[in-house]
């Protein structure tokens, strides 16, 4: 899929760096391995609560360090806790931004958990420029916490790359969000089905007034089709993905920093496996 019309200051290369941290966040969680690109070292990891009737306390990222960045990276749902909370689609007010509108109950709650500490680790880092990215949930605890450091952090400037993430809140929410921070980018494969819930409009009676949910600004539609709902949501295939629009820095990023890309997909290849057998 040919990309005209980016947002400004959209960065090619920092999309394909912010989607190899948001890899990293499931070896991180899953085996506990972490491995960084050149140049920048791990600060700290934070945990947070999910779930729903039963609550579970689970590493959600890490924030990683380089002399002129921070990047807070954001995992994506890897538990029935996290499925839980993606599930409880009702909305609550924003807690943390007067007027912002209501945002989604069980991602919030997963927010509200690990809110102290993030903002206190992030502060204790000092003035450098401030990245935030996470895929699929980890995108929906970004955009709570970049609207939440633009407004009680002074932090406007940080630069958010969310991969594959669902609307987050009601139309309200997602004004205040785009009034508050500017420099965000939603990139999203077109055939992934994750980023289309929740769905923009539960009527009633699914509750007394219904519910309307609606994403945030500067989309950036990305095209494979694996034919496979998993496979068309899976970061390592948007990174690999997004690394074909700069195969240079691609290559380079993978041999500079050996571990820290996701293997090597050939997504025409594996469309045509899945799509025959």
């Amino acid at each position: 899929m040919k990309q005209d019309n980016l947002p400004e200051a959209y960065s090619k290369q920092d999309a394909i760096l912010m989607a190899g941290f948001c890899y990293q966040t499931y070896p991180f969680f899953d085996q506990q391995q972490l491995s960084l690109p050149a140049g920048f070292e791990l600060r700290a990891s934070f945990k947070g609560q999910a779930g729903v009737t039963e609550k579970s306390e689970e590493n959600f990222g890490f924030i990683a360090e380089s002399a002129d960045r921070l990047v807070l990276a954001f995992r994506g749902s890897d538990s029935t806790p996290n499925l839980d909370s993606d599930l409880d689609l009702f909305q609550i007010p924003y807690p943390y931004v007067k007027n912002a509108g209501f945002s989604h109950r069980g991602i919030t709650r997963v927010y509200q958990s690990l809110r102290e500490d993030v903002i206190d680790l992030i502060r204790r880092c000092g003035d450098k420029s401030l990245y935030i990215t996470g895929h699929s949930l980890g995108g929906d605890l970004s955009i709570l916490a970049a609207l939440d450091f633009a407004v009680n952090a002074a932090r406007p400037d940080a630069i958010v790359y969310t991969y594959a993430v669902g609307r987050p809140g009601d139309r309200v929410f997602a004004r205040a969000y785009n009034s508050q921070v500017k420099n965000s980018y939603r990139i999203y494969n077109v055939h992934d089905f994750i980023p289309t819930l929740p769905a923009a409009e539960y009527p009633p009676p699914f509750t007394e007034t219904g519910l309307v949910y609606e994403h945030i600004d500067a989309p950036v539609p990305i095209g494979f089709q694996l034919n496979n709902l998993f496979l068309n949501h899976r970061i390592n295939c948007y990174f690999q993905k997004l690394g074909e629009q700069d195969i240079n820095y691609m290559n380079a990023l993978r041999m500079d920093s050996p571990g820290f890309c996701p293997e090597p997909v050939n997504l025409t290849a594996l469309a045509d496996s899945i799509k025959n057998n």
